[in-house]
């Protein structure tokens, strides 16, 4: 469900750095041109691949794979493939900021799942992709889930779609030209800033998975004490025979939780007025 990019350019020096004399670190450039080019290829490469891929050499980037894979952040397969191992995404959630969000997040979100019959997920951006740093799954028998790790093009996902209608305009601005720049999008520019503009208006999103058919994202934005939108609680709403809430509940509960999540991260009452309070929405 990933979609390959290419890479991006590098960025010009800060203001501040101008004049400073350019120290190179070759190896490490290597070790980082690896990491990211193995990020959007979940099935893993051969040495072949990244070599042609990268643009380098066998012999450049041999000693670096085998350092890669010997401080776990490479996973090399039985045909001898390479692929990332979760290391990465363990040391990110090690980072204060992710932690105290999954702190208030997770017992929120386990009765979520009991008030909903529902699977939940906590997704944040990482870069131009949305990453799922906390998933809880339905406790019924039948359930749709999304893998905890996962990363998403932004505007594949409800989540990602909070999430960056939330972003102040300028960077806004830049992230989506980046992301139809890389091909990234289903729909027209026109059709996304209508997108965005009804969920700054709802203060939620509900819309048919643009992934999987049947299935329903219900997507709300938690902010933090700042009154920054920094994470998205996603319920990806599968209707069945044993489900005992409908949509509309589904919605009220998943405001509810959001509230709650945003409440123990320190957002005040005037942080959190428009969430979900639209016409249409819960009251």
């Amino acid at each position: 469900m990933t979609v390959s990019r290419p890479a991006r350019p590098a960025a010009p020096p800060r203001e501040e750095e101008a004049g400073r004399p350019e120290y190179k670190a070759p190896a490490a450039e290597k070790a980082l041109d690896i990491l990211e080019f193995m990020a959007g290829r979940p099935d893993g490469v051969t040495q072949t691949e990244i070599s042609l891929g990268l643009g380098r050499s066998i012999h450049e980037i041999y000693r670096i794979i085998q350092l890669l894979e010997k401080r776990g952040y490479l996973v090399r397969t039985a045909s001898d493939r390479y692929r990332l191992s979760l290391k990465l995404f363990e040391l990110a959630h090690m980072h204060p900021p992710v932690n105290r969000l999954i702190d208030a997040a997770l017992p929120v979100m386990r009765t979520l799942v009991l008030d909903t019959d529902q699977s939940c997920h906590l997704a944040v951006l990482n870069g131009r992709r949305v990453l799922i740093v906390l998933q809880i799954e339905s406790p019924l028998p039948m359930r749709y889930s999304v893998a905890l790790g996962s990363q998403f093009p932004i505007l594949e996902t409800s989540s990602g779609a909070v999430l960056l209608g939330a972003m102040p305009e300028p960077e806004r601005a830049a992230a989506l030209a980046e992301i139809l720049a890389a091909g990234e999008a289903e729909e027209t520019p026109p059709a996304i800033a209508a997108r965005l503009e009804a969920i700054a208006g709802h203060g939620f999103e509900m819309r048919p998975s643009l992934a999987v058919e049947g299935c329903t994202n219900i997507s709300l934005p938690v902010r933090d004490h700042r009154g920054e939108t920094i994470a998205a609680l996603t319920v990806p709403y599968l209707p069945q025979k044993h489900a005992r809430f409908d949509r509309a509940s589904v919605l009220a509960s998943t405001r509810a939780a959001a509230l709650d999540i945003s409440r123990a991260l320190g957002a005040s009452e005037a942080t959190l007025a428009g969430i979900g309070e639209a016409p249409g929405g819960p009251a």
